[in-house]
């Protein structure tokens, strides 16, 4: 990085004798450009910052200056992007290489778009990896993402220098339980020592699914209008975060819970519908969002099966209908019960009639 501070300005040594410029003021979008030293980069990035400033007051005055950021799209769309980008923006005399489609696009903007429109009802998953990915890469253009600095974000994530990946505060379920537990201790005159919370390294898993995502949000990027997958769909196609190695998966469970340690768990459970709901996940191996949706009415006892409601929720695009609910797995189906789990079920059927549902306490 450049020892020169402009405001508006940055300048970048990329590699040893290249010097790459880029030159922004809000709300205009970004002009770039590369030269062979250091001096050619200060002297065009200077020009341009005293003409955008010049363009700045000009549209301001004539109460036409935009409020939001504008992309090189919106700004032609406003007959701006000429005026923003001058007759020498494109340039490249003096520079030691062509300038790179990616230079006018930053990070941030192609993972708020991508949330913005295909991931907009996706699970809130995606919102916390764009998140980290942005804390990380989100002011820079995604020319200068390169193998070497993905490799770099994969170290960094996955030795924990970036944080453990979860929040730090306990979610409500959590301080419940330990306030539950900590008012029983008072009532028994216990001492109530406060426990810290522990955090785990993110797994190689959760590290590629950010990377994933980011490479679904720049290929999105790329495809949704017709000129722009023109102007730097071959680009994307090679780009490092569509080529590079993604981490592993991570192992896949290997074992059972063993008879041993599944009486230890029921052994601390004092709730006999809560006990029933984890034998019937272990008879049927269904999910446990499938046990507790379960209501009297879809057991068939003649046929021995039990029918599985896919989950819905409200349909924004028709209002008053309701449609089956994204990033769910489960799938409406008839499973059949062994007899165990009949006897199981006939059991917690004859005590009640409440479904298996979140809302039913113990």
């Amino acid at each position: 990085m450049s020892a020169i501070q402009i405001p508006g300005l940055d300048i970048e040594e990329r590699s040893p004798g290249t010097f790459r410029v880029r030159v922004r003021i809000h709300p205009f979008f970004a002009l770039t450009n590369t030269f062979g030293n250091e001096l050619a980069a200060l002297g065009w990035g200077c020009q341009q910052l005293e003409r955008l400033h010049a363009l700045h007051k000009k549209l301001s005055d004539e109460a036409r200056l935009p409020g939001a950021p504008l992309s090189r799209d919106a700004a032609q769309a406003l007959g701006l992007a000429d005026l923003i980008a001058g007759d020498g923006a494109s340039s490249t005399v003096g520079s030691a290489r062509a300038a790179s489609p990616g230079d006018e696009i930053f990070v941030f903007e192609v993972l708020d778009s991508y949330l913005e429109n295909e991931a907009k009802e996706l699970s809130a998953g995606y919102v916390s990896r764009a998140r980290r990915l942005k804390d990380y890469f989100g002011n820079v253009v995604i020319s200068s993402i390169t193998t070497a600095s993905l490799k770099a974000y994969i170290d960094a994530r996955l030795s924990g220098a970036l944080g453990p990946g979860r929040s730090k505060t306990a979610s409500y379920a959590t301080k419940n339980r330990a306030y539950q537990r900590n008012l029983r201790r008072r009532h028994r005159g216990v001492p109530v020592v406060p426990t810290p919370r522990s955090f785990e390294l993110p797994c190689s898993g959760s590290v590629r699914h950010e990377l994933k995502l980011f490479r679904q949000a720049l290929r999105a990027y790329a495809k949704r209008d017709d000129g722009r997958r023109e102007r730097i769909g071959a680009y994307v196609v090679t780009h490092p975060i569509v080529c590079v190695e993604l981490p592993s998966p991570g192992e896949p469970r290997k074992r059972r819970i063993s008879d041993e340690e599944l009486s230890r768990i029921l052994a601390k459970i004092s709730c006999p519908r809560k006990r029933a709901a984890i034998m019937l996940c272990i008879y049927t191996s269904i999910r446990r969002a499938e046990v507790i949706s379960l209501r009297n009415e879809d057991i068939n006892w003649s046929e021995s099966t039990v029918l599985l409601r896919a989950p819905l929720e409200p349909d924004p695009t028709r209002p008053g209908h309701m449609r089956k609910r994204r990033k769910t797995k489960t799938v409406a189906r008839d499973v059949p019960l062994v007899p165990q789990a009949l006897e199981l079920l006939r059991h917690v059927c004859s005590n009640t009639n409440r479904p298996m549902s979140r809302s039913t306490t113990c």
